[in-house]
Parts: C-alpha cells; structure tokens; sequence
C-alpha cells in the first residue's frame, strides 16, 4: 500500500510541472534516472539461472510496452483532466484486471472478489462521475492508461515468478525510457531545459515513484494474485486526491469522501476473504 501513497503524489506534481514540455520527454528522463537507480540495486546480486540473460531483457521489454503506453496516455490526459479525476479514472485498471486475467490465465474470479469490484465501482463512480455528460479527450486518455497498466499488472504476474525481480525491473525500466524517446525523438532536447523545479520533480518521480515503486510491486507480484494487486492499488486514486487537494488545492466533495471510502471497503472485503481462503486451504 506504501506504494500506492507514493503514486497518489505523483497526479499533482506531474499536472503542475510538465507544462508545455513534452510528455514523452518527461517520461524518458524519469525512466532514464530510474533506470540508473535499479541498475545500481543489481549490481553485485547474485542471481539463479533466470536472473539474467536475453529471457529476462525480452520479457522486460515486452513488459515495457504496455508501462510506457500507461504513463503517455495518462501524463497527456493530466494535461486535459484534473489530477485527481485522474486518479479515479486511473483506477479503473480494477476492472480491466480481472477480465485480462480471465483471457490469459481463465482464473476464475472468486464471489468475494466480484463483490469487493463491484463496491470498489460503485466508489469509483462517485469519485469520477461528475454529469451524465460525454467523457472529455483527457478522460479517454486516462482511461485508456487504466487498461495499459491492467494489461501490465497480468504480465507481471506471469513473468515475476520467473525472473529475478531486479533484473526485470531494471530491463522493464530500459525498455520504457528507449520507447518513450523514440516517441520525443527530437524534443528530447527539452530535456537540457529543465530548470531546478523540473529537476527535482523528475528525480523524486524516478526514484519513489518509479525505480522503488515498480520493484516493490515487480516483487511482491510473485505472491499476489493479479485481481488482488489491481484492487490494492485502489488506494492509489484515494492518495491522488489527498495530494491533489494539499498541493494544488483540488477540492473533494462529500459524495467524493463516500466514494474514497466505499472503495476502502472493496479493498477491506477482498483481504479478508483472501485470508480466510489461504486459512481454509
């Protein structure tokens, strides 16, 4: 959970401090730091026969893929949305989740599981869902971030038991700051623009947000299922909001506080019946 509350940062700095840059720019240099800070982590380790070598560099790049797309979509979709309807948005990947697992693995999805995304939906509605009107663009981007990092989330699960945890990270880092460059391709001259602010940002991004944050969960994967991590992460939109009001000022509503806490109550119902079940087994 402890990275959850990391990411809930991230919503309000990342809306006040990319501006005009560009977003694939931003998010190659936090990549690139984050890279360097995960390397470090690996050197000396020893590692079994799966820590290293070209199956841990394809299954880090292919794992990149769906990474990089969640970061673009959703950095963009900031620019158009506030930070923390962002944040409830970017929870969706809870529904994603489940679904993609199903498709991949056809793990079923246990009754209390099902109950513990339907109250956590129900919450997210009330967080996010201002009108009855069309999504905005930077919703739909966000949204579509929600489905990368689902997507993300499933291909851990698979891959995290395989490989030793900090060399996937570190390939999975290098994979999405090469894709994000490519992206910039020559705004990534932006980067020799950054002033302290900007610095500062990217550098507490790379390192809490991103070389510690994605180790944490690449590791604590092999002994969470998919469904389970995706409803933890439900945290992630309540920190989003709390930050967004205590650093920018963004205002929450009552309805917001019921929906915050109903999805609490979702995260709550699908531990306990975790715990019961691995006491049962």
């Amino acid at each position: 959970m402890g990275i959850c509350l990391i990411w809930g940062t991230s919503f309000a700095i990342v809306k006040t401090v990319v501006g005009d840059t560009n977003p694939a720019t931003f998010i190659a240099v936090r990549f690139a730091i984050a890279a360097v800070v995960t390397g470090a982590m690996c050197l000396g380790r020893r590692r079994g026969k799966s820590g290293g070598g070209v199956g841990v560099w394809i299954a880090g790049l292919l794992a990149s893929v769906p990474l990089m797309a969640g970061f673009l979509t959703q950095t963009v979709g900031l620019g158009l949305t506030t930070a923390s309807k962002a944040g409830f948005i970017t929870g969706m990947h809870v529904v994603f989740t489940p679904i993609i697992d199903w498709l991949v693995t056809r793990r079923r999805i246990a009754p209390y599981q099902v109950a513990g995304i339907g109250v956590a939906l129900v919450g997210l509605g009330l967080l996010s869902i201002e009108t009855f009107g069309r999504l905005q663009l930077g919703d739909l981007l966000v949204l579509a971030c929600a489905f990368f990092f689902a997507v993300h989330i499933v291909m851990l699960s698979r891959l995290s038991p395989r490989f030793d945890g900090f060399a996937l990270s570190f390939t999975q880092m290098v994979g999405a700051a090469l894709l994000a460059a490519a992206v910039a391709g020559p705004d990534m001259a932006q980067a020799a623009q950054f002033g302290a602010e900007m610095w500062a940002s990217v550098i507490y991004l790379a390192v809490m947000a991103t070389a510690v944050a994605y180790l944490v969960q690449t590791l604590a994967q092999r002994y969470t299922p998919p469904t389970r991590a995706a409803l933890l992460m439900q945290l992630e939109p309540v920190f989003a909001a709390v930050f967004a009001r205590l650093l920018i000022g963004e205002m929450m509503s009552a309805r917001h506080y019921a929906g915050a806490a109903m999805i609490l109550a979702g995260i709550i119902a699908c531990q306990i019946g975790d715990a019961r079940r691995t006491v049962e087994v």
